[in-house]
């Protein structure tokens, strides 16, 4: 074989190995740009999986916050109603009081002295009755006493000449028998509030309507 020929396949294995390596080369930073970008895109999904959770995050924070802002706006609103409501109702219980002292002034009261001492002497169902009265109604209750004890000429009744009934009370009696332990309270105070348990209610639903009604909600 001649020398040329010998150089000539020489080249030929030259050329064959070299292909043969840049096909390799090539396979191999094929295959390497593949797992980077397979490692990147895993990366990248990681790191937007990670910024969604947050956002979501970042949005219930919102919407509870906004809620809770919102819980407080009502209940700031209700606070303030249920003061005019307050102010309100004191000021009708004032309007009351001040009819039922004014009540005390009248030729009328006389009556209902009696009426309310005849109520607490029934109510107490006992033969030995004492009264208690406002220190100015004495001379009133002492002719209402006198009046019930027709009405009730078995029940031994005593008018309580040494302790007196606050002010307060406006007006009308306390019956009391078996040494105070069972009392019946007449007084015009103690009738107002009994009836204002009983009006109020009433007299919120009418004046004062549903809050849900009244507050409007954003």
């Amino acid at each position: 074989m001649s020398q040329e020929r010998k150089e000539a396949q020489l080249r030929k294995q030259l050329d064959y190995i070299k292909e043969m390596s840049e096909t390799e080369r090539s396979e191999i930073l094929s295959a390497a740009d593949k797992e980077s970008s397979d490692e990147t895109k895993a990366t990248m999904d990681k790191e937007q999986h990670k910024i969604d959770l947050e956002f979501e995050k970042q949005i219930k924070r919102s919407d509870v916050k906004k809620r809770i802002a919102g819980s407080q706006k009502m209940s700031a609103a209700r606070l303030q109603l249920l003061k005019a409501e307050d102010a309100h109702i004191q000021k009708l219980v004032e309007v009351v009081r001040a009819q039922l002292v004014a009540s005390t002034q009248n030729t009328e009261y006389a009556d209902i002295l009696i009426k309310l001492v005849m109520q607490g002497v029934k109510k107490v169902e006992d033969n030995n009755v004492t009264i208690n009265c406002l220190q100015k109604d004495l001379p009133v209750v002492k002719k209402a006493v006198k009046d019930a004890k027709e009405k009730f000429p078995k029940v031994n009744i005593t008018v309580d000449e040494t302790f007196f009934l606050e002010d307060k009370v406006i007006g009308g009696v306390t019956v009391a028998s078996m040494g105070d332990r069972i009392v019946c309270n007449n007084t015009l105070e103690h009738r107002m509030n009994q009836a204002l348990l009983v009006a109020l209610p009433k007299v919120r639903s009418i004046v004062f309507p549903s809050l849900k009604t009244q507050i409007p909600v954003h």
